[in-house]
């Protein structure tokens, strides 16, 4: 049976184009390779539970246009019960990014439709809530609405993960009801106030951030894997196999959404971080965000010729 998961976050339309230079203010400049995709980081992490064998809520908002069109489109191709409010004041949520010649971009996006989610939307879903094993947030939505579901998931024995990006500053009310939080290096480093260009060991920093409150801190390295800090010890848990990377962009949500896959399906958290680490090094061998996101059967035949997170499981 698969675990029930809630996953609650954004969902935004991402939108490139490429020029020479970035243009000055009242200039106009032409650009190139216009690209249009879905996004969000609720979304993404969202898709990737329900592909890599959740069974996923997703609590999210979009305008009422095409593009919030499209994203409901989305989720029922993706098999998510979604729980989606459609805005009648905001528009579907847009990420615009300018790429200049010399790799450098500029970004601007907006989260007004995600943020009108609030405690009384939350409360709504009390009994879908209570229904999960697992809850997975992210940065993308309104703080105080975070902080409120986390309790609520908390009050029904739900465990709670969240994925602390992109960063902002969170209440210190919010670590006694998280399970595990898994940022990246940067993220940890501006979690406990250090200049993120510090040089301290991953280990270090988990360390550090247990005394937050949270229970469990699994922070993210890239191809090295993950460190994973607790109570008992602090482990390094490498990536079990050398892949070649061509696009690392969603390898963080699949990461996550792997993550809560498997604890949802009772995996040991050192089982579970190995399972999250070979679906992300899956995603990092394709090109895109959505449509690098393996599936279930993917990762299990890799891990199975492995050997790795206890045999056949499926």
């Amino acid at each position: 049976m698969k675990p029930r998961i809630m996953v609650y976050g954004s969902y935004a339309v991402g939108m490139t184009m490429h020029c020479k230079v970035f243009p000055a203010a009242g200039q106009t400049v032409l650009g190139k390779n216009f690209q249009q995709f879905h996004g969000g980081k609720g979304s993404n992490q969202a898709i990737a539970a329900a592909r890599l064998g959740g069974d996923v809520c997703y609590v999210s908002c979009v305008g009422k246009d095409s593009l919030g069109d499209a994203a409901l489109a989305l989720f029922k191709s993706e098999g998510l019960d979604a729980r989606v409010k459609i805005s009648e004041e905001n528009a579907t949520s847009v990420g615009f990014v300018m790429v200049e010649e010399s790799g450098q971009n500029r970004i601007i996006i907006n989260f007004d439709a995600p943020m009108e989610i609030g405690p009384a939307d939350i409360d709504a879903l009390e009994d879908e809530l209570k229904s999960c094993k697992v809850l997975l947030m992210q940065l993308e939505a309104d703080i105080p609405t975070i902080v409120h579901t986390a309790k609520k998931a908390k009050e029904h024995g739900v465990c709670v993960i969240l994925n602390p990006a992109p960063y902002q500053e969170l209440p210190e009310e919010i670590y006694p009801y998280l399970d595990v939080i898994t940022p990246n290096e940067t993220e940890a480093k501006q979690m406990l106030g250090i200049d993120p260009s510090m040089d301290i060991p991953p280990e270090e920093l988990g360390k550090r951030l247990l005394s937050t409150g949270a229970k469990e801190v699994i922070i993210t390295i890239g191809e090295k894997g993950a460190v994973l800090a607790d109570a008992k010890e602090i482990t390094h848990i490498p990536v079990e196999r050398t892949v070649a990377a061509v696009d690392t962009t969603g390898a963080g949500d699949t990461f996550a959404g792997g993550l809560a896959v498997a604890l949802g399906e009772g995996f040991p958290i050192g089982e579970a971080v190995r399972f999250a680490n070979m679906a992300a090094g899956i995603s990092v061998t394709r090109h895109g965000v959505v449509e690098s996101i393996p599936s279930r059967e993917e990762v299990f035949n890799i891990i199975n010729n492995l050997k790795l997170c206890g045999g056949k499981r499926r």
